[in-house]
């Protein structure tokens, strides 16, 4: 009798975008594009989708109206005391929390990233597939939440959180990087039904930690690659290192345009 082998894990890849730098552009127009034209030709399992605000200036990307999802709320007063809110509080998290409400039920797994991450596709979907993900990272403050509040200035009068006291029925103390995470659906869910409690006034990735008891550190699964590396060294530890996901740690436009040049049509992202 023919082994039944487990269906393929759904896997929504849901990516912090913007339009405000020729940088963000650059990534949409490069790798983004990429990446979301072979998911939809090759990987039926897995959806890419470019998160923006309401306002957000899309003109030029209608190719990918399918996988942009935009935020149509504007009323961030109701989630945010205007002497709270920045360029990314609380629009990342909103974006965010839209898009799992959307997408709750279609998708078992979901990794949420940003337009300056690259992710080699076809070991990244091994990976998922190969392990039961929950709340996760390469990037985990453990058991620091707190005191990364209080060391960004975060905790006290006239500050998103008066007292410590504040956060007493929050179980986490553990979070991870923005710039790459994993959610399974039942994880999803549960913020999106309780999420009257998520602290929209709070850095986005410090809100999520707050909401679970625990954050798993997925050690090898990222790599950075710096600003201050040669072209040649960020180049050579992309293609030499086994993560399966690339984070660009604050790249200048003209050396993730050379970085592309270089690697864009390299097998490593098939």
């Amino acid at each position: 009798m023919a082994e039944v082998s487990e269906p393929l894990k759904r896997v929504a890849i849901l990516v912090i975008a913007s339009t405000r730098s020729p940088l963000y552009r650059h990534y949409i127009e490069t790798f983004w594009t990429r990446l979301i034209r072979r998911t939809n030709a090759e990987f039926a399992h897995v959806g890419v989708f470019l998160l923006f605000e309401h306002d957000a200036d899309i003109d030029g990307l209608e190719p990918l109206a399918n996988n942009i999802i935009q935020d149509p709320t504007s009323d961030v007063d109701r989630v945010c005391p205007p002497e709270h809110q920045t360029l990314i509080v609380p629009g990342i998290l909103l974006k965010t929390i839209y898009a799992l409400e959307l997408l709750q039920n279609r998708y078992d797994v979901f990794f949420r990233t940003n337009l300056s991450s690259m992710l080699k596709l076809s070991a990244f979907d091994r990976f998922v597939q190969g392990h039961d993900l929950r709340y996760s990272s390469a990037f985990v403050w453990v058991d620091a939440l707190r005191q990364q509040l209080e060391h960004i200035g975060q905790i006290g009068p006239g500050r998103s959180v008066e007292s410590l006291e504040e956060l007493k029925g929050y179980e986490g103390n553990s979070f991870a990087s923005g710039s790459g995470y994993f959610l399974n659906q039942a994880e999803a869910k549960l913020l999106i039904d309780q999420k009257d409690r998520i602290r929209f006034d709070l850095v986005d990735d410090v809100s999520i930690g707050l909401m679970f008891p625990s954050c798993d550190v997925l050690p090898g699964f990222a790599h950075i690659a710096r600003r201050e590396q040669s072209m040649a060294e960020r180049h050579a530890d992309i293609l030499e290192n086994r993560a399966v996901h690339v984070r660009l740690q604050h790249l200048e436009l003209d050396q993730a345009v050379a970085l592309w040049n270089a690697l864009g049509d390299h097998e490593l992202w098939n």
